[in-house]
């Protein structure tokens, strides 16, 4: 008899328990805010968060997608560093923008919207002998399209303005090039040989790379 009431009360504890009124879970709001973009030195926008925008009277850029690569390869006596890799999205762009972008990449023509492949690297003549290089050479894409990178190149900066290294000199490099898909998810890099300046003779073949965004 013992054990049945005891059975009982259980019971009926258990019943107690069924019509407690359940409790606030204790939530957070998740916030998917993109930053900011901060600014270099000389004013620039630096897009480094997938979403950042920089906006101006004459055009309008998105980041889509970006690969931190931070590797080196060697191009004896070069050493070249790989940065980033950054597809970017142009819109909103006035007529005057689209001339000047149309001239810069050597292309017909322009859309209202554009997709395009920014690869930032440097260069180290680790040797004191002055030699040539001619950078970034073509870039094959994942959806079979190649485009020739001294050609087609829209950002000039001061390094392109000389292949030449005058000894143990180090330079930067940011190509933009067009793509015509951007939907893309790997990026082949071939960059040029290295040759003594002096004897004119070929020290290094092209390089040969290749990144995936995913």
């Amino acid at each position: 008899m013992s054990g049945c009431g005891g059975s009982d009360e259980t019971t009926s504890v258990s019943e107690e328990k069924a019509k407690e009124e359940p409790k606030s879970a204790e939530q957070k709001e998740v916030k998917n805010e993109i930053p900011k973009p901060e600014k270099d030195e000389a004013g620039n926008t630096i897009l480094d968060v997938v979403g950042q925008k920089a906006e101006s009277p004459e055009v309008t850029a998105e980041l889509i997608k970006i690969k931190e690569v931070n590797e080196t390869l060697d191009i004896a006596p070069l050493t070249v560093k790989v940065k980033n890799i950054k597809l970017l999205k142009l819109s909103n762009m006035t007529e005057d923008y689209k001339e000047g972008l149309k001239l810069a990449a050597d292309t017909d023509t322009i859309g209202d919207k554009v997709t395009y492949l920014q690869i930032a690297y440097e260069a180290e003549n680790k040797e004191e002998k002055n030699i040539e290089w001619y950078d970034l050479m073509n870039v094959v894409t994942d959806k079979g399209e190649q485009i020739d990178a001294q050609m087609k190149d829209f950002i000039t900066d001061d390094s392109e303005l000389d292949s030449e290294f005058l000894g143990k000199v180090k330079k930067e490099y940011t190509d933009g090039l067009i793509l015509k898909n951007g939907d893309i998810n790997k990026v082949k890099l071939i960059f040029g040989y290295t040759t003594d300046s002096t004897s004119y003779e070929d020290i290094t073949p092209e390089q040969q790379v290749e990144y995936s965004f995913e």
